[in-house]
């Protein structure tokens, strides 16, 4: 069985298959927030309500142009209520801006406490209308922690390691979801090696150094950009480069009080026409290191050509 299923939205309009602005979220997780989604009796008091919404008028407003607009933005992971999903499909829908999130936990009636990562896409139809299709998944790999904590307050794990990953080409534009702990997995990091343009990490982590050497590596060893983004209070959101070291991270977030956003512009035809050519021409490059053994020039051509409306 394959470990990832495709996930096509928009691909009538490759209008992101040149380049991609992102929005990281410096966006508040608190742990009495999740303890209250454990107990099933979420925080969706107003004063949160406001928080979210007027983060999300500013993202928005942002960049009036197309050039400076943002297209996808993404938050930590169990940061959203699940009954704020609707707001999160409407408000990607209306703006035409892609939300990547983390919702809390729900709980089912087996007591199994499900971690689901969303993926709101929003695009505009063959007749001209706009939509957005939400994607959602169960967390495949839960940590140790969150293991021990779900156990000691009484609730049982889904069997989530036969989830599926998506590989999402999503209007020219081609990319993963990892949801936290998700990343540490090798053999799954591996899966999308040539076939994405970057992948996006959600996450609710502290040991922020050990992320940190992961998504370095990932962005070598997958050849692609990689978007982290976490809770607010632990920080070091960030995009990392498959590039020299002075250049790897771009956009880097230590984290603070302040809930807020950072945007940056990812050229995404700029790496894969690097990818196409051959080490020799790709030493001497100021921008990308060579493409690591196994990255399969096929994987990066039909990356190149979902740029032709399909």
């Amino acid at each position: 069985m394959n470990e990832y299923r495709l996930a096509k939205v928009g691909a009538e309009t490759p209008n992101l298959h040149d380049h991609i602005r992102i929005a990281l979220a410096n966006f508040p997780v608190d742990p009495k927030d999740i303890e209250a989604s454990y107990l099933e009796k979420p925080n969706i008091k107003r004063e949160r309500f406001k928080t979210l919404t007027s983060l999300l008028n500013s993202i928005s407003k942002h960049g009036h142009d197309s050039k400076n607009r943002v297209d996808l933005v993404v938050f930590p992971e169990v940061s959203i209520p699940h009954s704020w999903e609707a707001l999160i499909v409407s408000w990607a829908k209306k703006h035409q801006i892609g939300v990547i999130c983390g919702l809390e936990h729900s709980i089912d009636r087996k007591r199994k406490a499900k971690n689901i990562i969303l993926a709101a896409l929003p695009f505009v139809t063959a007749s001209k209308h706009r939509a957005c299709a939400p994607i959602r998944r169960l967390k495949r790999h839960y940590s140790p922690h969150e293991k021990f904590v779900l156990r000691e307050e009484g609730l049982k794990l889904p069997k989530s390691k036969s989830q599926r990953y998506h590989l999402f080409n999503w209007r020219g534009a081609s990319f993963a979801v990892y949801n936290c702990y998700e990343l540490a997995d090798i053999s799954d990091r591996s899966l999308f090696v040539g076939k994405v343009d970057f992948i996006v990490c959600s996450e609710y982590n502290r040991d922020t150094t050990y992320f940190s050497n992961i998504v370095e590596s990932a962005a070598r060893d997958i050849h692609c950009y990689v978007v982290q983004v976490n809770d607010s209070k632990f920080g070091d959101s960030r995009v990392v480069s498959p590039s020299p070291s002075e250049k790897m991270n771009p956009l880097r977030i230590k984290g603070g009080e302040n809930v807020a956003f950072l945007t940056i512009r990812l050229n995404l035809k700029a790496l894969r026409e690097h990818q196409r050519k051959g080490y020799g021409l790709q030493k001497d490059s100021e921008e990308f290191k060579p493409t690591p053994p196994g990255l399969r020039k096929a994987s990066v051509s039909a990356r190149i050509k979902r740029g032709e409306t399909e």
